[in-house]
């Protein structure tokens, strides 16, 4: 059901965020759609998983940051149950990008710093979360004091 689309690569490449070839979780650096449509192929399950945070959206940019490495963490954590559980490959996908690090150190010669625990977006796959949820009935919208996460485990 996650399908990488052009159109949204597109928007990397129009590098709105900023995060173009400038982040390791981020296009160029995380392969082609071809790859990645390969590698969402080979997974034959998956969960979608939410997480919602009451703040000021505008005015609580620290909020908002804490609130993605909160969830952040939590898929890594629920990726480390799943492999105690018997399951040797999951893929998480986080909301929004990775922020492991204040700035990310996306170098030549400096390789990430947690490489193990840095994880990938929807958007930088190229999958169109929002329609995604829109076709599953659930809230895409964004709002002024709640925020929300949306990631996902494959397996």
């Amino acid at each position: 059901m996650l399908v990488p689309e052009q159109r949204i690569r597109d928007l990397c490449l129009e590098n709105k965020c900023g995060n173009y070839d400038r982040h390791l979780m981020c296009p160029p650096r995380i392969g082609s759609i071809e790859d990645i449509g390969a590698r969402l192929h080979s997974f034959r399950r998956g969960l979608l998983l939410q997480y919602s945070r009451a703040l000021d959206v505008s005015r609580d940019s620290e909020g908002v940051r804490q609130s993605k490495v909160y969830f952040h963490t939590g898929i890594l954590q629920l990726e480390e149950l799943l492999r105690r559980q018997g399951l040797r490959r999951v893929w998480g996908l986080i909301g929004g990008t990775c922020e492991l690090c204040d700035v990310c150190l996306q170098q030549p010669d400096r390789p990430c710093l947690y490489p193990d625990k840095a994880r990938i977006c929807f958007t930088a796959i190229a999958v169109d979360i929002l329609t995604f949820l829109d076709r599953l009935g659930l809230d895409n919208a964004f709002h002024a004091h709640k925020i929300t996460w949306t990631g996902s485990i494959l397996f």
